[in-house]
């Protein structure tokens, strides 16, 4: 049997997502790949994305039970863990600003964000609370403490007669 001309064919299905507008032309070839590559990052993440959907359309009620409960998990662990997470972040954003922050007194669960982890900005906006420290220690003045104390006759050369003098109180010997 001979098929007629005129059958329509099956077209294939056009692409959902709009034609990427080409980026303009690079300076040089290292700015070109850089455009590519995140080009290709941006088609990736969507890609992912899209995927994680359908995976998640597709699960069946005992798949998303199941995934429920290792989100759950996974949450409670890093609750668990988050607060020796945000200590380390405000220990190492102190050392790095020069101040001294008593942990032990703060509720370290407010420095928490939303995925269990240390949020950066919130310890940032403690640690600049607290005030800096001066450039340069000030050492204590130290003359006339203790049993060195000062004299208004100061030692003007290390000859022994002159410092047995001084001893002995300015009478010579």
């Amino acid at each position: 049997m001979p098929e007629p001309e005129n059958t329509p064919t099956p077209e294939p299905p056009k692409p959902t997502t709009p034609p990427e507008t080409p980026p303009a032309e690079p300076a040089t070839e290292a700015e070109k790949w850089k455009a590519l590559s995140r080009q290709n990052e941006q088609r990736w993440k969507t890609a992912s994305k899209e995927l994680e959907e359908l995976r998640a359309a597709n699960m069946t009620e005992q798949e998303k039970a199941l995934a429920d409960a290792r989100a759950e998990g996974r949450q409670a662990a890093l609750s668990e863990v988050g607060t020796s997470l945000v200590q380390a972040e405000i220990r190492a954003q102190a050392a790095s600003a020069g101040v001294t922050v008593p942990t032990e007194y703060l509720d370290l669960s407010r420095f928490l964000a939303e995925d269990g982890q240390a949020d950066a900005e919130k310890v940032k906006s403690l640690i600049e609370s607290f005030p800096k420290p001066s450039p340069e220690p000030k050492f204590p003045d130290l003359q006339g403490a203790g049993y060195h104390r000062g004299s208004g006759a100061g030692v003007s050369s290390m000859d022994p007669n002159e410092l047995a003098d001084l001893i002995a109180g300015g009478r010579f010997l």
